[in-house]
């Protein structure tokens, strides 16, 4: 049987990695071709083109992008045409998947096209509704409250428990991860997650290290951990570091994504780029200030393009439905605004203990610590069909 993935960034190659891996015990005469990242590379897929390729965030880096881009989109049309997989599995990437989807149908591709994670159509996308029942024979949802925005439609969604919390479960922690950088036993720990794209730790990185710097000034006993999320970025967040004057292994460390989920489990307190990484922090318990940082295009796209007008950005406020982290979104705001909200979280007292217990309700929320394997049997289910 042949199956072609799609995984265009590092979390959907993280979890195209668990997916693959619990299809292939289902399915043992599986042949893969995709858009692979390390994960599914290490599974074997043939890579028709790396997922480092698609490696663009925001508009503006989109328009840049365009003519790459479209040459990657027609290259792997014709692949899955000329080789007529029995399933296309797209995770994440909703925009390219749609596109691809409603060009497969029209030049007669006839298997299974699949959607693991569904675009967030409750957010700003509820005209893509139909648009999805057109384009996908299954989708496959990680949060509880989805599937509802699809029955009244045809289309097959099933919730599949979130991969995170698979992730968090199989984990196997280390004990001694602090010495290896150097880190000091006894001091409190304070992580900052600035995203894992240039532009991202360009825009986040520096209001973070400020506001990091207020509170280690007030408690001199932090050490400040910076989550490295993919090596190529490892000069920029140094240049920014000695920007703000921290010490390198002094002041400030480095932690490679190997070790981010030591980290969360261990630090008091965070400050994290709004997305996926607020969700596992909160999985971790971890008092957190999610932000984020637009730039003048992507801000202006969103607010009269999307028209987003949410009551929280931060998927755990979301699925919370109140702030349980303090959000810093798209403002103006100081290095002291930032501090402002990081404080109550660092110091002993309600604000504090509140997020905490929040945190475990939200992890009560995940029935299932199996999603990949719940995922790859729906997949299975619908070949049948």
């Amino acid at each position: 049987m042949k199956l072609f993935i799609f995984a265009g960034e590092l979390s959907g190659d993280t979890h195209g990695g668990s997916l693959l891996q619990a299809l292939k015990g289902r399915i043992p005469q599986l042949s893969v071709s995709g858009v692979a990242g390390p994960a599914l590379r290490a599974q074997g897929v043939e890579s028709v083109l790396p997922m480092e390729a698609f490696s663009v965030m925001g508009l503006s880096d989109v328009l840049w992008s365009l003519p790459r881009l479209w040459r990657h989109f027609n290259c792997i049309r014709d692949h899955i045409l000329n080789v007529q997989p029995e399933v296309v599995v797209f995770i994440d990437s909703p925009s390219f998947s749609l596109r691809m989807a409603k060009t497969l149908r029209k030049h007669g591709f006839k298997g299974k096209i699949v959607q693991y994670i569904c675009p967030t159509v409750w957010a700003w996308g509820k005209h893509r509704i139909q648009r999805l029942v057109n384009a996908f024979d299954l989708l496959l949802t990680i949060y509880p409250f989805e599937a509802q925005y699809f029955a009244h439609t045809p289309l097959r969604v099933q919730y599949v428990g979130n991969p995170v919390q698979e992730m968090i479960s199989r984990r196997q922690y280390d004990p001694n991860w602090r010495a290896s950088f150097g880190v000091q036993p006894q001091n409190q720990l304070l992580a900052l997650f600035p995203g894992s794209r240039l532009g991202e730790i360009k825009r986040n990185l520096p209001l973070q290290l400020e506001a990091a710097k207020l509170l280690q000034k007030q408690y001199p006993e932090i050490s400040i951990l910076i989550s490295n999320a993919q090596e190529q970025n490892t000069q920029l967040i140094q240049e920014l570091t000695a920007d703000k004057r921290l010490k390198l292994d002094r002041e400030a460390f480095l932690i490679p994504k190997e070790h981010s989920f030591d980290l969360m489990r261990s630090c008091r307190s965070a400050i994290a780029k709004s997305g996926t990484v607020t969700l596992e922090l909160a999985l971790h318990q971890c008092p957190t200030v999610a932000m984020y940082q637009l730039s003048t295009l992507n801000r202006l796209y969103a607010r009269h393009i999307l028209r987003l007008d949410l009551p929280f950005y931060c998927i755990v406020n979301i699925l919370g439905e109140k702030e349980i982290f303090p959000e810093f979104i798209d403002q103006s705001g100081s290095s002291q605004d930032l501090y402002d909200r990081l404080k109550p979280l660092y110091e002993e007292g309600n604000a504090r203990n509140r997020c905490i217990a929040d945190c475990q309700t939200i992890q009560s929320m995940f029935k299932t610590n199996d999603a990949s394997s719940c995922a790859a049997q729906a997949i299975q289910e619908t070949l049948k069909k």
